[in-house]
């Protein structure tokens, strides 16, 4: 393997979207969406299926979490809030078809990230616990962090603080790593992490392992590991013995290692690991 390098990146989030079902999964996923939206100082929307009043009453109330959250002193304070640099949409769709709805949306209003609450579990009943996640994101075209169903993910709800400190990257040569270290970067910047141990996963021989260029970035560390064995084994073995916060995948579009894979692999990995996958596309 050859020696590794260094490069720099640019943020590029603008616009986050993140379909509610209003259960206590998705408020999960709502913190991980308004953290990052805060991160990146843009505009998320947030969009749910329903009667309008009865949707538009119960949707998760931003300024409250941002007053929890110790940011505002004032939930009814617009212009302190606009202090913060963000935008939020809320979206009340009707339908019967949750990917349909939330595909139309964003083929008039494209997205950079989409943050989706995902079921690991089968015969889920609401919604937005069947088997919705994955295909959006595969519709949508876009990248996308998946929060598995029952799983804390990095962002305390309560508070907005993060629980950060370890990101799995598992990397092939096709799609160029690249891609998972630019969204890596992005992650370390926006969120100013200041310890973090970034492990690079190869599953295959040394000679086969990409030679990737390394973010140079404040506080982290860089780890490389090669194993082999089946693909989905591996990457949860390693994130559980690692306690891996944060798995990134990258993809560069049609057929590539998520395209490839993505109905076998990547849903595979997310039935069974403990913490969230960012599908990252450049």
């Amino acid at each position: 393997m050859a020696t590794l390098r260094t490069m720099h990146t640019d943020p590029t989030i603008k616009h986050i979207f993140h379909p509610n079902d209003l259960t206590g999964s998705s408020h999960t996923a709502f913190a991980h969406a308004l953290k990052l939206t805060l991160a990146f100082r843009g505009t998320l929307t947030m969009l749910h299926m329903g009667h309008r009043d009865q949707a538009w009453a119960e949707m998760p109330r931003t300024r409250i979490t941002l007053k929890r959250w110790g940011l505002i002193n004032d939930e009814s304070d617009t212009a302190e809030f606009e202090t913060l640099g963000i935008g939020i949409r809320k979206v009340v769709a009707k339908g019967t078809d949750p990917v349909e709805v939330c595909s139309e949306y964003l083929s008039e209003h494209p997205a950079d990230l989409l943050v989706l609450s995902t079921h690991q579990e089968p015969n889920s009943i609401l919604p937005l616990q069947r088997k919705v996640a994955e295909p959006l994101a595969r519709s949508a075209g876009r990248a996308a962090l998946f929060l598995p169903h029952r799983r804390p993910g990095f962002v305390d709800a309560n508070t907005g603080s993060l629980r950060l400190n370890r990101i799995l990257m598992p990397v092939t040569s096709a799609p160029d790593p690249m891609v998972t270290l630019r969204a890596v970067a992005l992650l370390v910047e926006r969120l100013s992490l200041t310890d973090v141990e970034c492990t690079l996963l190869h599953v295959g021989t040394d000679r086969t392992m990409p030679d990737p260029v390394l973010p140079e970035l404040t506080g982290c560390s860089w780890n490389v590991m090669v194993k082999q064995g089946d693909v989905v084994e591996t990457i949860v073995a390693v994130q559980q013995e690692l306690g891996s916060d944060l798995i990134v995948m990258g993809t560069e579009g049609h057929n590539d290692f998520l395209d490839a894979l993505r109905g076998s692999t990547t849903e595979r990995v997310l039935k069974q690991i403990s913490c969230p996958l960012l599908a990252w596309r450049v």
